[in-house]
C-alpha cells in the first residue's frame, strides 16, 4: 500500500511540481493583495482536479495492466489513489489555512473562526466531488467523468441565475442559511458524515469497476 501511495504522489509531483509552485504564489498574492477570502477556497477546488489526474498517466503508461501482475489487490490499488487525493486536498487546505492566517495576523483582522469553518466545509465538499469522480472515472473515463461534473456545476449554477427569484420563493434557502450560521458545528460534523459514508459507498463502487475492468 505504501508503494502504491508513493507511486500516486510521485506521478502527480511529475505532473504539477512547476504549477503547484506557481498556483501557490499566485493565490498567495492574489489573497494578500485582494484580502478577499474566495481564493483561499479557489485553491482548494484546483487541487480537487489535480489529485485525480493519474488516471491520465495510467492509461497512457498502461498501468492498469501492469498492476495486475503486480501481488496487490484492486482495493489497494483504488485506495492508494482516495489516499493521495485526500492529501493532496488536505494540502491545499493546511496552505489556504496557513496564509489566511497570516494575511489577517499582518493585516490585524479577525474572522479566524469563520476562515476555518469555511476552509474545512470547502475541502470536505470537494472531497466528497472526488469520491463521486473516481468511479464515473473507472467507468467512463477521466474526460467523460470530469466533463460530467463540469456540466452538473453549470446546470446548478446556471439554475441559480436564471431561476434563483422563483427558487428562493420555494426553497428556504433564508432559513437554511440562518441554521447554517446559528449552528455552523452541527453542519460541518453533518457534511462529514455525508463524506465519511460517500466515501465508502464510492470506494466500494469504484473497487468493483476496476476489478471488473479490462486493460
Amino acid at each position: 500500500m505504501i508503494g502504491l501511495l508513493r507511486k500516486e504522489l510521485y506521478g502527480l509531483n511529475t505532473l504539477y511540481k512547476k504549477s503547484l509552485l506557481m498556483v501557490a504564489v499566485i493565490y498567495g498574492v492574489l489573497i494578500f493583495t485582494t484580502k478577499n477570502d474566495f481564493f483561499l477556497y479557489f485553491g482548494i477546488f484546483v487541487m480537487m482536479f489535480y489529485s485525480i489526474s493519474n488516471l491520465s498517466l495510467d492509461d497512457y503508461s498502461g498501468w492498469g495492466r501492469y498492476a495486475r501482475t503486480l501481488p496487490v489487490s484492486d482495493r489497494a490499488v483504488v485506495g492508494a489513489k482516495f489516499v493521495a487525493s485526500f492529501l493532496y486536498l488536505l494540502g491545499g487546505a493546511l496552505f489556504g489555512l496557513a496564509v489566511g492566517t497570516l494575511r489577517r495576523v499582518v493585516n490585524r483582522e479577525g474572522g479566524y473562526g469563520e476562515m476555518l469553518l469555511s476552509v474545512i466545509l470547502t475541502a470536505l465538499c470537494c472531497l466528497l466531488v472526488v469520491f463521486i469522480l473516481y468511479p464515473c472515472a473507472f467507468k467512463f473515463g477521466l474526460e467523460k467523468a470530469r466533463n460530467g461534473i463540469f456540466v452538473v456545476w453549470m446546470l446548478i449554477f446556471g439554475g441559480f441565475l436564471l431561476f434563483g427569484e422563483r427558487l428562493e420563493a420555494i426553497l428556504p434557502f433564508a432559513q437554511v442559511i440562518e441554521s447554517v450560521n446559528t449552528h455552523p458545528w452541527t453542519w460541518l460534523f453533518g457534511l462529514l458524515g455525508v463524506l465519511l459514508l460517500g466515501m465508502v459507498l464510492c470506494f466500494f463502487l469504484s473497487c468493483r469497476i476496476y476489478r471488473n475492468k479490462e486493460f
